[in-house]
Parts: C-alpha cells; structure tokens; sequence
C-alpha cells in the first residue's frame, strides 16, 4: 500500500501539470471583404472608372483619404491566424497576418487618376 502511495505522490504533480497545458487554435479577419480580385482587370479604367462604380463594385472602402482636392479609397483585408500551446510555466505561438490591399486615386470630379492592387502572389507577404 505505500509503494501505491509513493507512486501516486509522485505523479500526482505531473498529472496536475499536464491537466493544465491548453492547446488554442484561432483566426480572426478585419478590414473590408477582398472582392478587389474579382473584378475583371479591364473594367477598371484610369480616366473613366469613377468613385461611384468603385463604391458599387466594392462597397466602403476601409479608409477615405483626402490629399489636397484628390481622394483616396483604400481597401484593406487583414487575416490572421495562429495556434498556441499554454502551460502554466511556459506559452508558445505561432502567429501569421496576411494583408491584401487595393488603393484608387480620383480627381475632384470624381474620375479615377490611378490605382494599386496588390499582387495576388505577394498578398500574404
């Protein structure tokens, strides 16, 4: 019976110890819906694409900037996901955000003067 005992003393604390290590997995996205890349690369034309056909191809836009009497619509996508292993005396994570981004640049009348869309290929860098 102590032979029972002692052994159970001694994993007593080792079992305690692994009870307690959480393994947690998450994702979490922000900014505006990536429907940028869907849009066929010929519909957007500098000098005849105006704000309102953006608005209603995308939606709002993450940010509206203003630079002197342009204006700037900027789109951001931002996806993160990672694991983590937590221990009372010891906590590990692995993290990784993705951005996307696409920017459009329009005249005071409203007509796009330029625009960016970020590289499909580099969009996770």
């Amino acid at each position: 019976m102590r032979l029972i005992v002692a052994r159970f003393a001694l994993l007593a604390p080792l079992a305690a110890s692994l009870s307690l290590v959480a393994c947690v997995k998450y994702q979490s996205l922000d900014g505006v819906e990536n429907t940028w890349r869907e849009i066929p690369a010929d519909r957007i034309q500098v000098g005849t694409t105006t704000q309102t056909d953006i608005l209603d191809w995308l939606g709002p836009p993450s940010q509206i900037i203003a630079i002197g009497e342009q204006r700037v619509f900027y789109y951001l996508s931002q996806k993160q996901s990672g694991q983590a292993k937590v221990l009372i005396v010891w906590n590990d994570a692995e993290d990784q955000t993705r951005y996307d981004r696409a920017v459009f640049f329009f005249d005071p009348e409203g007509v796009l003067t330029e625009y960016s869309i970020r590289d499909e290929a580099s969009a996770g860098k």
